[in-house]
């Protein structure tokens, strides 16, 4: 609970920048729909991420706070439109925006708090040569997410992924919205580019590794300590890391049992089966130390900088990435 209580005291000003920013106006229901996301909740690593860069290089966290909420609007956008995609019904506990206002509203909504995102860079407290830089990095990053998101959709409808393919996919779909706002966040506070570029691959490693630890929990911990059902990937047949390193190593026999598994109503015993061959493919201890060896990298570029609390939240947020679940 420390570290909750922590990050989300350093996300209040990002809090009350995003109310100011998405306060409802005419037409309403534009507005309605663009802050029902954004405003649902959420734990806000993203922007805490800016925050904590631009501190981390001795910069005042304050002049990156409409970077940050920036950083958390183009994510709530990418929110509406992959829950449209997916046809998901909820999002943070409540309708999710075409659920809740209609498919037309909220692609339009998403659209706007796209655009809105570039209107709130140009708010930093920087100079106008930084702000210019930092909306093409930012525009360069929503297009490699959008590359992210195509390569999720084309797996879907492929056999086999290749592990290489897939972390590449993770990279762009969702680690490396967390490099830009490292990477502007530290832009903001002082840093050269290549300070700043050297902390927004801390940040996409902190992604990456991040991602796969959460497919290696799901697999292996237990529902009541991972406080969702477990196996959830197995039963859903995601393609996750876990799953494409087994049907990569496993046995041939093995490899058509998982792949039935996978695309078939299952059960507790057939979730316990295709963990079982994981384990006996290699695939689960490979991702084990796949995820650990990002983030022991993450470990050494936050060593080059001083004690202090930017650095502790930093170093505790990975503590609770590798010891979450045991």
């Amino acid at each position: 609970m420390e570290l909750k209580e922590a990050l989300a005291a350093k996300a209040v000003p990002v809090e009350a920048a995003l109310r100011e920013y998405l306060a409802v106006r005419e037409p309403e229901q534009l507005y309605r729909a663009m802050a029902h996301i954004p405003l649902a909740g959420g734990k806000r690593l993203r922007p805490v991420m800016a925050l904590l860069a631009c501190e981390l290089v001795g910069g005042d966290s304050a002049k990156a706070v409409p970077y940050a909420a920036a950083l958390e609007t183009i994510h709530n956008f990418t929110l509406i439109h992959d829950d449209v995609m997916d046809e998901d019904e909820l999002r943070h506990g409540v309708p999710s925006a075409h659920a809740e206002f209609g498919i037309a509203t909220a692609i339009n909504a998403g659209d706007a708090l796209f655009a809105y995102a570039f209107e709130m860079v140009t708010d930093s407290d920087c100079s106008q040569e930084m702000r210019a830089e930092l909306v093409r990095h930012v525009a360069s990053t929503v297009r490699e997410v959008a590359e992210g998101q195509q390569m999720d959709l084309d797996f879907e409808e492929r056999e086999k992924v290749a592990p290489a393919e897939y972390l590449e996919m993770v990279r762009l779909k969702t680690s490396i919205l967390f490099g830009s706002a490292a990477y502007g966040g530290a832009r903001i506070g002082g840093a050269s580019e290549e300070q700043a570029r050297e902390l927004r691959q801390m940040a996409i490693d902190v992604g990456l590794g991040f991602q796969i630890w959460d497919d290696y929990l799901d697999a292996t911990v237990a529902e009541e300590l991972l406080g969702k059902p477990s196996g959830s990937d197995i039963r859903q047949g995601k393609r996750t890391l876990l799953v494409i390193e087994a049907l990569d190593r496993a046995t041939s026999e093995d490899q058509d049992r998982l792949t039935t598994i996978l695309a078939g109503d299952n059960s507790d015993d057939d979730v316990a089966e295709a963990v079982a061959i994981m384990e006996r493919s290699g695939a689960l201890a490979a991702c084990h130390e796949q995820a650990n060896d990002f983030l022991q990298g993450v470990r050494a570029t936050l060593a080059k900088y001083p004690q202090g609390e930017p650095r502790q939240l930093f170093e505790a947020l990975l503590e609770y990435m590798v010891t979450r679940g045991h």
